[in-house]
């Protein structure tokens, strides 16, 4: 038997187990004799990519099907070192593992395309019920020209993705996109609500621009003890030297309409949105001090502690915040806002995901995939919702509007609209160094080293240099 078919009779044996609801043919009783089920293992990570429901899923899974289930998980750059680690020996040891996009194009050579397990399964056309843009680009690569964008449509569509030269690398399991959680009892607040019509003649609303975010900043901005200390800011930013730092840039930027590359693989940072986009976000810390005072070494985690102990009335990040017990208080969310372009709110907030992906030398690829398939099904993805996991899946995001939670059911409307227009990363092998060069130029404008538009030509050309190193 060529492999071709051995495959796809283990394919059918797995699931003739009874994994109802996943990607695959359906159980029915073949008449073989019994045979044992494989061990899968899984690499995932933890927080980053909701390692709770997941493994929560896996046991559940092995409840249906008797296929018992490792979940091995790691925080982020543990978890990196381990995949590349694991690839570049050609290990079969997992199965299955989670992937980060920025990941894709150093490792898609040791993964197993998934077009042909998606075609000769009997419920392929689940994939349209993934939201179109993260799918593309979450899964969707060209494995000789990994840097390639996929072919944009409203609706994923298996046969025009090949038809264009790519393929199916990985299943979404969890996405993050830059989300703002607020102080929803200090927007409701009658004094408050006629202080800031007084002064900016207009409600305080959810600001739709980032110049409205700005009023809504300055405004809460003040000294609540009368001790001559500013001790409430009216937002926070993520403004330390670290990946947050250039993807909060990256929101701005693409705001203003910019783009870290052209079309040719060439940096145009630099560009007059560029500096637009980095003078703003100065703006903030520097001049209008709507950020606490050192929020130069915040990242993700800082940001919260912030919010959460009530230093900040308006916080970014790539989770639903939550206050602590002893600041009160209620907690909604928006989106990340845009800016004006004639009649054209543009908004690009930054977003990412993690997929699922088939370990090429794996002794058990197609039972790996029918796995994922469960673990990204619409109806575990329904059951995700408890978790609070940034699902992917249409159907999913249609379940959470029922949810009783009235702030949770606000969350997954926020980051599903987000996840719509969200911007996500460059497909290019040499990203962590890009991602540096920007970190650079940011630190150095907000510290006064240099102004915004050498600091950002100056990372320009460190990431030109890159680029030709990387052969781009």
């Amino acid at each position: 038997m060529n492999k071709r078919r051995l495959a796809t009779a283990l394919l059918v044996l797995l699931l003739l187990i009874g994994c109802a609801g996943c990607l695959g043919v359906r159980p029915e009783d073949s008449g073989a004799a019994p045979v044992s089920p494989p061990t899968l293992k899984v690499l995932y990570a933890t927080v980053e990519a909701g390692s709770e429901a997941v493994v929560h899923a896996a046991e559940n899974y092995r409840r249906k099907t008797g296929v018992h289930v490792e979940v091995s998980t790691f925080p982020y750059n543990s978890l990196q070192e381990k995949v590349f680690s694991e690839l570049s020996r050609m290990s079969g040891e997992y199965d299955l593992i989670a992937v980060d996009t920025p990941w894709i194009p150093k490792i898609i050579r040791h993964l197993e395309p998934l077009t042909p397990y998606i075609r000769n399964s009997a419920s392929a056309g689940d994939i349209d019920d993934f939201i179109a843009k993260l799918f593309l680009d979450t899964s969707v690569f060209d494995k000789d020209k990994p840097q390639r964008a996929p072919v944009a449509m409203d609706a994923i569509d298996l046969d025009r993705i090949t038809a264009a030269g790519f393929d199916v690398w990985s299943l979404p399991i969890q996405s993050n996109v830059l989300t703002v959680s607020y102080r929803k009892d200090l927007f409701q607040n009658e004094a408050n609500r006629a202080a800031f019509r007084q002064r900016f003649h207009r409600e305080l609303d959810i600001p739709n621009t980032l110049d409205e975010y700005l009023d809504i900043a300055k405004f809460f901005t003040r000294d609540t003890d009368r001790d001559g200390m500013i001790d409430l800011y009216g937002t926070t930013l993520m403004a330390g030297k670290h990946e947050a730092n250039f993807v909060d840039y990256k929101s701005f930027l693409s705001d203003f309409g910019g783009e870290l590359f052209d079309e040719k693989l060439q940096p145009v940072f630099d560009s007059d949105a560029g500096v637009k986009a980095l003078k703003t976000y100065g703006k903030w810390i520097l001049t209008e001090k709507v950020t606490p005072p050192d929020v130069l070494s915040y990242s993700w985690d800082e940001v919260e502690i912030a919010f959460g102990y009530g230093k900040a009335v308006m916080g970014m990040n790539y989770h639903d915040m939550k206050l602590q017990p002893n600041v009160g208080g209620q907690v909604g969310y928006f989106m990340f806002p845009g800016v004006k372009r004639g009649e054209t709110l543009v908004r690009g907030p930054h977003f990412g995901s993690w997929g699922l992906a088939v370990n090429k030398y794996s002794e058990h690829k197609a039972e790996a995939f029918a796995l994922a398939g469960y673990l990204t099904s619409a109806e575990v993805q329904r059951d995700y919702l408890r978790f609070r996991q940034h699902v992917t899946r249409k159907s999913a995001y249609a379940a959470a509007r029922a949810l009783p939670d009235a702030s949770l059911r606000e969350y997954y409307d926020v980051l599903g609209r987000s996840l719509n227009v969200g911007v996500g990363r460059p497909r290019i092998k040499n990203y962590d160094q890009v991602s540096e060069a920007v970190q650079t130029a940011v630190q150095q404008y907000l510290t006064g080293k240099k102004p915004a538009d050498a600091a950002l030509h100056d990372a320009a050309e460190r990431v030109k240099i890159s680029m030709r190193e990387n052969g781009y």
